[in-house]
Formats: structure tokens, C-alpha cells, sequence
């Protein structure tokens, strides 16, 4: 940023919708933002289009930003929230597990660090579990890796099927949780692929 102007000021130009305040901000924050949007994702053109996605929301939310607040932590927040939800959709969308499941298949035989990280996901799948309260875990294994219904593991657990449906739930949440914070957009991809 032109050392002339604070932060502040940068922040406060940009509010009023100083578009060269933006493209200053912009330029500032790009390299470090694209590099920390990376290290989740490992993919340089997803982490272009998400650090791109970000500026956008910061351009679309500008009045509301405080310049009395630090920037840096709320441009970090909507970052790692938009890769979060970016995820999620990912995750959710079939289609798009689809095309991932393809291009997985393209890349042919797998090479020493794939190897070397399919076993990290398998570890922290397996921590994110060990981690499930005991009720939780034994409807995700129920249900998940033994293929029951929500009725037969209400039956094998003597609880309702309303419960085994919200212990589904938080455990898928608390799984994605797990795995994302500690994890990569990769790492979560594969362990949702498992366990969709």
C-alpha cells in the first residue's frame, strides 16, 4: 500500500467506494491471501478464483467494514469461510464429485505422494472418529459403515430414529469440521467421498 496513507485510510477511501483505494488493498493483500488460500486448497487456479471471490465480497460488503478494526483478520475470516463453504458445496454436489472422481481416474496410476497423502486423509479420518462421542460414533458406524437404516440402528441402539438422524448430522458436521481445520480442500474432498 502507498505509504502515504495508513491502512485506515485506505479502508475509509474504499467505504466511500474509492475504487483505486480498492485496487491498492488489492494489490497488498492478494500475494499473502492467494498463498494462504493455497495451502488449503493445492489447486493454483481454484485458489486464484477464490482469492478473486473474496475481493468481490469485500467490494460487495465495503460500507459495513470498520476501519478501526483490523483488516487483515476480517479479510482472513472471509477467506477461510468462503473456502470452507466452497467445500461444502463441492461435497454436496454430485455432479461435481462426479467430474472430481473422473479427473482422479485420469491421472492414472497413483505416484508416491498421493500414496503418502491418501494415508494422511485415512489418518485423520480416523482421528476426527476417535475424537466422536461414543453414541455419535457408534450411529456413524452403524449407518455409514455398515449401510444400516436409521430404523435399524434406532432398533440395535434402543434410541428414537429422530436421534439417530441428529447424531448423523452433527457427526458428518464434526467430521467436514475435523478434517478441514486440520486438513485440506483435498484431504476434506476425499474423506467426503467416503462418507457420502
Amino acid at each position: 500500500m502507498d505509504r502515504m496513507l495508513s491502512g485506515k485510510d485506505w479502508l475509509v477511501r474504499m467505504k466511500e467506494g474509492d475504487e483505486s483505494a480498492f485496487t491498492s488493498i488489492y494489490r497488498h493483500y492478494h500475494p499473502p491471501l492467494y498463498y494462504y488460500i493455497l495451502r488449503f486448497c493445492k489447486i493454483p487456479s481454484l485458489a486464484e478464483d477464490l482469492v478473486h471471490d473474496v475481493f468481490m465480497k469485500v467490494w460487495e460488503i465495503r460500507e459495513r467494514i470498520d476501519p478501526e478494526l483490523p483488516f487483515s483478520g476480517y479479510i482472513y475470516r472471509i477467506a477461510r469461510n468462503h473456502v470452507f463453504k466452497t467445500l461444502q458445496k463441492i461435497a454436496t454436489d454430485r455432479s461435481l464429485r462426479e467430474q472430481l472422481l473422473q479427473q482422479l481416474e485420469e491421472r492414472g496410476v497413483a505416484r508416491p505422494e498421493e500414496v503418502a497423502q491418501s494415508r494422511e486423509y485415512d489418518r485423520l479420518f480416523h482421528e476426527a472418529l476417535d475424537r466422536m462421542p461414543r453414541q455419535r460414533l457408534n450411529v456413524f458406524r452403524l449407518c455409514r459403515q455398515e449401510g444400516r437404516s436409521y430404523d435399524e440402528a434406532a432398533a440395535i441402539l434402543g434410541i428414537s430414529r429422530n436421534a439417530v438422524k441428529k447424531h448423523m448430522v452433527l457427526g458428518m458436521r464434526f467430521i467436514h469440521d475435523y478434517v478441514f481445520r486440520y486438513g485440506d480442500v483435498f484431504c476434506a474432498l476425499y474423506i467426503s467421498l467416503r462418507i457420502m
